[in-house]
């Protein structure tokens, strides 16, 4: 075999091995969101596939690496939902039962983004069940905060309740890669 045939075989298959890896190394997010989904029903896996794809590096990441990337999303709704409990309260009058429950809801949402914190800090550290304990204390804000309406007989402000469902989701979906740790 001629030297130019036999690097040219080589550098095809080096080709074929490298893009079947890079191909893999691609539907990590895939292979995860299906996984998550079928071993918990709360899961989304077009949201879960969607949000993990925005960020960068997310192809190529391990699944560790996936377990901190699905945190971010939660870092930015829970200061979203904060700051929109905040302007609620503030047109809230003074006393009011209304108050109170957004009052509530703002240290809901303030233990909330602490608990990611120590979500976040576990993960780095390789301690997994301390995450899945901070993930969860975080994945159950939404819910806190609906029930503080609930019970004073209210209804959740739409404002609020828009922001609650997605928050609670992509905590399930970061709760979920943590527990294929």
């Amino acid at each position: 075999m001629a030297p130019d045939r036999r690097c040219t075989e080589m550098l095809f298959f080096v080709i074929i091995i490298a893009s079947s890896s890079a191909a893999a190394a691609g539907d990590i997010v895939e292979d995860t969101c299906g996984e998550c989904s079928r071993s918990n029903p709360n899961v989304n896996y077009t949201l879960c596939v969607s949000s993990l794809s925005g960020y960068p590096g997310s192809r190529g990441a391990n699944l560790h690496g996936l377990a901190l990337i699905s945190a971010m999303p939660l870092r930015s709704g829970l200061a979203t939902i904060a700051s929109e409990a905040r302007v609620l309260r503030d047109r809230a009058p003074p006393g009011s039962p209304a108050r109170s429950c957004l009052e509530s809801c703002m240290e809901v949402f303030r233990d909330a983004a602490y608990n990611l914190g120590n979500a976040v800090t576990a993960i780095e550290s390789w301690r997994y069940g301390d995450a899945k304990t901070a993930m969860s204390a975080t994945t159950d804000a939404p819910v806190t905060c609906e029930d503080e309406f609930k019970g004073q007989g209210m209804a959740t402000p739409p404002a609020i309740m828009a922001k609650t469902k997605p928050l609670f989701q992509q905590g399930v979906i970061s709760l979920a890669i943590i527990s294929l740790l």
